[in-house]
């Protein structure tokens, strides 16, 4: 991982976003598809969106401290 903190911080802000907005997107159409009220699955799919967007961000961030730890 480079050293600068800048860079780190766009990174984790990059999947952060690409896993909340796919997510989102994605959890819409399913609840959708199911029938589900426009607003209550927009209300829905954001909060499952934010969840698993903290989710992924953290596995990432583990994931780099990891592979930096096999390099020091």
């Amino acid at each position: 991982m480079p050293e600068s903190s800048i860079i780190r911080f766009l990174s984790v802000m990059v999947v952060l976003s690409v896993v909340g907005f796919g997510w989102y997107y994605i959890g819409f159409a399913r609840l959708k598809r199911k029938g589900m009220d426009e607003t209550a699955a927009r209300k829905q799919a954001n909060q499952e969106a934010r969840k698993y967007s903290l989710i992924a961000t953290f596995l990432y961030m583990v994931a780099m401290v990891s592979v930096v730890g096999l390099f020091l």
